[in-house]
């Protein structure tokens, strides 16, 4: 069987094995069809390749750091420079790259790097201490600004000012045990120079995304993104249309999940490829994404459409010298790549849409709806309410479409401690909504048994 076939779901024995011509024509309607592969297998590179991406941290690569204040920084580690984080201090970016992402460091004064040990979360003795006789008048505190700069001055070290701080305030120990260590965390975030390097998978991507320009990825947070794949049912094999007005932080996601195997055209508004800003921050490797990322223009995808004249010509065009054809080879494989590109498109079965952009939500899906395979997912992400209400009535009016809803993902984040689990006082108010439905094939539009075995 050649690679990427699927088998019979029925076992064959010895004794039943037939021609398979013949077996399609005395049983083409009992018998299950194979499904046609639709993409080249790649080359699957090596496991340590594919781990080392989200593994360890990488030079010449956008890195996301988390700094003491809980903020997160985006830096670009260049082999041989020094890496700052501002009041945080400055360390080299030898001494991270090539580390492993999760571990805090800790910047020592020489600029070196220490891996910083955090006790795991233990129970609090408990004591008879209360906060009832403690008044927050500022008077608590007797070390002054002035002597903690001096203690700066003089080279005292982050521990040893949290420690004359702690010492200096008068009711430190009338305070409860809960009270002390969130004091205790809230000096080390102010007076330690450490940070703690994010691998750059979807969810640390998207929350610094979200927190730092949420207008720019129109409210997409972590937890709709990872919605959208799951109504979309995005998995490796797939075959996918996307409209990404994202900044290509859906495109990315979808790469990412379908790890190389695939096809996902890209329908875009650009004249030239689009920049997608915001992938390169997933440290994509190529066998993510050649072979299985094409990009197309909206007026590629009508019917009517024909190469531009300067395309034509170059293809038809005739060279005479070595020189010549060589300068040419790239220009013509790249128009090429294109037509194919829109070739496949037209061939359609695609197994979803997903849809984030600023255009009105129907007009997108009644525009690809022809190339949408029987049970195919569609996906549509927005900030705003109305416009999915509009298009779900729209929708619902078709009989082309089932199982029609809209959601609202809801997101709260908890501390987890012993004896001290609850809630966080704050939350982000809204990470858009979701309109999803399901493309079912009408008995016209279904494919026969006949076609079925032809193929």
């Amino acid at each position: 069987m050649a690679e990427g076939e699927l088998a019979p779901s029925v076992p064959e024995s010895g004794a039943e094995r037939v021609d398979a011509q013949e077996m399609h024509a005395a049983d083409a309607a009992e018998e299950p069809q194979v499904k046609r592969q639709r993409f080249e297998a790649p080359q699957v590179p090596d496991n340590e390749q594919l781990r080392r991406r989200i593994a360890y941290v990488p030079a010449n690569e956008p890195v996301l750091l988390r700094l003491p204040s809980g903020m997160t920084k985006q830096v670009v580690l260049t082999p041989g420079k020094s890496v700052s984080i501002g009041k945080f201090g400055t360390f080299p970016a030898d001494q991270i790259i090539g580390r492993a992402f999760g571990p805090t460091y800790e910047i020592k004064a020489d600029g070196s790097l220490e891996v910083m040990h955090q006790d795991v979360a233990e129970a609090l003795v408990e004591s008879e201490a209360t906060n009832e006789n403690i008044f927050d008048d500022g008077e608590s505190q007797t070390l002054s600004y002035e002597d903690i700069k001096a203690l700066k001055a003089a080279g005292a070290t982050g521990r040893e000012i949290i420690q004359k701080q702690l010492e200096s305030n008068k009711s430190y120990e009338m305070r409860t045990a809960y009270s002390q260590e969130k004091i205790m965390k809230r000096k080390e975030s102010k007076h330690l120079k450490f940070f703690t390097p994010l691998a750059p998978d979807l969810y640390n991507v998207g929350w610094y995304n979200f927190e730092r320009n949420p207008e720019k990825i129109r409210g997409l947070r972590p937890d709709a993104l990872s919605q959208l794949l799951s109504f979309a049912d995005v998995h490796a094999g797939g075959k996918y249309v996307i409209v990404d007005g994202v900044g290509g932080l859906l495109t990315g996601a979808v790469l990412e999940r379908m790890g190389g195997c695939g096809s996902v055209h890209l329908i875009h508004d650009a004249d030239s490829p689009p920049a997608l800003e915001l992938m390169p921050m997933l440290c994509l490797t190529p066998y993510h994404t050649h072979g299985v990322l094409r990009t197309m223009h909206w007026a590629a995808t009508e019917s009517r459409w024909l190469l531009p004249s300067h395309m034509s010509d170059e293809l038809a065009r005739v060279y005479k010298t070595d020189r010549e054809r060589n300068r040419a080879r790239k220009k013509r494989a790249a128009i090429e790549d294109f037509v194919a590109t829109r070739q496949q498109f037209f061939d359609g079965e695609f197994d979803a849409v997903l849809v984030a952009c600023p255009y009105e939500p129907y007009s997108v899906i009644h525009r690809l709806l022809p190339y949408l395979a029987g049970s195919a997912n569609v996906v549509v992400h927005s900030p705003h309410l109305q416009p999915l209400v509009e298009a779900q009535a729209r929708i619902r009016a078709n009989p082309q479409f089932v199982n029609v809803s809209i959601t609202e993902p809801w997101l709260r984040r908890y501390q987890v401690l012993p004896a001290r689990t609850h809630p966080d006082m704050s939350t982000s108010a809204s990470g858009g909504y979701i309109l999803h439905a399901v493309r079912i094939l009408n008995t016209d539009d279904a494919p026969s048994d006949a076609a079925a075995a032809a193929a």
